[in-house]
């Protein structure tokens, strides 16, 4: 197929009747709700994982009344708190509420990280419908984000960090919205919601997902020129007004701590160790992080990364998912490709970030020589973080092209080889986590039985006395 065939389909994809539509409609939603939920539910029934904060499953009610003050009485003679604030909203309430209605710990674990695999398949969905996109396609890029591995770097430890993941299409349809609407606050408020609801606990996973909705105001004004300069101004003046008001609480909590708390920074991760693992091929298969690789004697830190290090059939999926997906971007004509091709660039660029950290490429050192001198360029050392910026542009050009391919066959009288195209690239992302069927989401080095071990409570009895 040429070029010129595939151009008109982006965005006009033939549609079935409304009622059909909306009957296909929900069972789409359905299957994309028992993708997240079910696999989740089904890995290691009645045990609990040691995500992000034991005492959000132990004692959510104290949390809550102890996480509005930065300081805590409780640690040596007295100290600021460490992001304590950031499970004040939403983890905090979610995990207060499920306890007070009788729903065990590992259950609540398990829907916690499920609606956050949802949420980052319906902000697709939300995104493309923002865009106009309809078609087979449309699925098919919601099912490639909401299943990329970039979950498993957090999922057993820190799955507080995927908020900025799941939200990062949603901030992108919001700003789409928000600029179309001239002189509208509807948009701009429901942005600055999003921010606040997941970056109270990180900054740099947030800043990393901000980047692509700065992007987009800078592609519809100068590249696209959907909106004038003055309309841009004004909607990152109504968006950054109402975001820094709704983000007091927490930018509060992270002014605090940096300046009367213990310097983690410090006693973490380094630069050179992020680096080790950024490697450009990593990326784009939507790895990276250098924890995920990681092992000791006991066994690796997080027990998927034995399928994505060590199976060749795996590792050929993974690289396959981007391989299309640049191939789709360089058959397609679409009014925003270059936007979602700048998007996978810049994501690369900034992941890599300092890899090879001896010999880093010119914007690598730059980055690096940023990071070490100056402790907010250190705090954004986990540059991995920016690899949803990769995972989302993939996702929406292959999204596209399997519409553009669809239109094409339908026009020819075989509208169903659109469908099963859009079957075969859904399973090769299914094929791409092997955690839905393998159980392991969650690293059975980090479980443990639902009930409070019995030395715990003797442990606390005896510090008690």
């Amino acid at each position: 197929m040429s070029v010129a065939q595939l151009e008109p389909t982006a965005e006009h994809a033939v549609e079935p009747a409304p009622a059909a539509s909306r009957g296909w409609r929900r069972v789409g939603y359905a299957a994309l709700a028992a993708l997240a939920y079910v696999p989740i539910l089904l890995t290691s029934p009645g045990r609990v994982v040691a995500d992000t904060k034991s005492y959000l499953y132990l004692d959510p009610g104290r949390l809550l009344k102890q996480a509005p003050s930065m300081w805590d009485p409780n640690i040596g003679l007295g100290t600021v708190t460490h992001q304590t604030i950031g499970y004040a909203f939403p983890m905090g309430p979610y995990y207060w509420l499920m306890h007070m209605a009788g729903v065990p710990a590992w259950v609540s674990q398990r829907l916690w990280l499920g609606t956050i695999l949802l949420f980052a398949g319906l902000g697709v969905l939300f995104l493309l419908r923002t865009l106009h996109v309809r078609g087979p396609g449309v699925p098919v890029a919601a099912l490639l984000f909401m299943l990329t591995p970039y979950s498993l770097d957090f999922a057993s430890r820190i799955s507080v960090l995927l908020l900025p993941w799941a939200a990062l299409p949603w901030m992108i349809a919001l700003v789409v919205r928000a600029l179309r609407d001239d002189g509208g606050w509807k948009y701009p408020a429901i942005f600055a919601v999003v921010v606040q609801l997941v970056g109270g606990v990180n900054a740099t996973a947030l800043v990393f997902a901000g980047i692509a909705p700065v992007l987009w105001i800078l592609y519809a004004t100068f590249i696209d020129r959907e909106v004038g300069w003055r309309r841009a101004l004004g909607t990152v003046a109504r968006i950054g007004l109402l975001t820094l008001l709704t983000s007091l609480w927490w930018i509060a909590g992270l002014w605090a701590q940096g300046g009367y708390g213990l310097n983690v920074l410090k006693y973490t991760e380094t630069l050179e160790t992020v680096s080790t693992a950024s490697l450009a091929s990593e990326v784009l298969r939507g790895l990276g992080y250098w924890f995920f690789y990681g092992r000791d004697k006991l066994g690796p830190w997080t027990e998927s990364s034995v399928d994505y290090t060590q199976h060749l059939w795996l590792i050929a999926v993974g690289f396959a998912i981007p391989t299309l997906a640049m191939l789709s971007a360089a058959c397609v004509r679409w009014r925003h490709r270059a936007y979602f091709v700048l998007l996978v660039l810049i994501g690369v660029v900034v992941a890599v970030g300092a890899h090879p950290y001896a010999d880093p490429s010119a914007l690598g050192g730059l980055f690096k020589s940023f990071a070490e001198s100056s402790s907010f360029g250190l705090a954004l050392r986990s540059t991995g973080r920016a690899v949803p910026l990769l995972a989302l542009g993939f996702a929406v050009l292959l999204g596209v092209w399997v519409n553009a391919v669809a239109r094409v066959w339908s026009s020819r009288g075989v509208a169903t080889r659109g469908l099963v195209l859009a079957g075969l690239v859904m399973v090769l992302a299914i094929v791409n986590l092997p955690a839905l069927w393998n159980g392991s989401f969650y690293g059975t080095n980090l479980q443990r039985d639902e009930a409070i071990p019995d030395y715990w409570t003797q442990a606390i009895a005896a510090l008690d006395t």
